[in-house]
């Protein structure tokens, strides 16, 4: 799946592109940077497709997740696994609840939060 194709779906469902310098990390919002895509859902869960020479070994997808006050994030490369949830949480099949439950819980259970 292209950026191109995910912004579309993304305006389909009521996101709003943002500039990156303006960015308040606003629900159903997205900002381009140096050819990645970085969506905020909602307050709390975010996803990031970033370019391979930004992804510092920890994976070119990154779902960030914040919970009474803390943040988690797990980067990986296994392209199935993130845009399974994005899709789904587009969709609304999956709750933002969830979501975050399983990042949180995954990059707990993995040193340096990647997969």
């Amino acid at each position: 799946m292209t950026n191109r194709e995910i912004i579309r779906e993304l305006k389909r469902r009521g996101y709003s592109r943002v500039d990156i310098d303006t960015d308040n990390r606003a629900a159903k919002t997205f900002y381009t940077y140096r050819g990645g895509l970085h969506i905020n859902g909602t307050g709390n869960l975010s996803f990031h497709i970033v370019p391979p020479q930004d992804s510092l070994g920890l994976g070119r997808f990154v779902i960030c997740a914040t919970r009474n006050g803390e943040s988690s994030q797990l980067g990986t490369d296994d392209a199935p696994f993130f845009f399974g949830r994005l899709l789904a949480f587009l969709k609304g099949e999956r709750k933002e609840k969830e979501i975050i439950d399983e990042i949180i819980y995954k990059a707990d259970s993995h040193e340096n939060g990647t997969i």
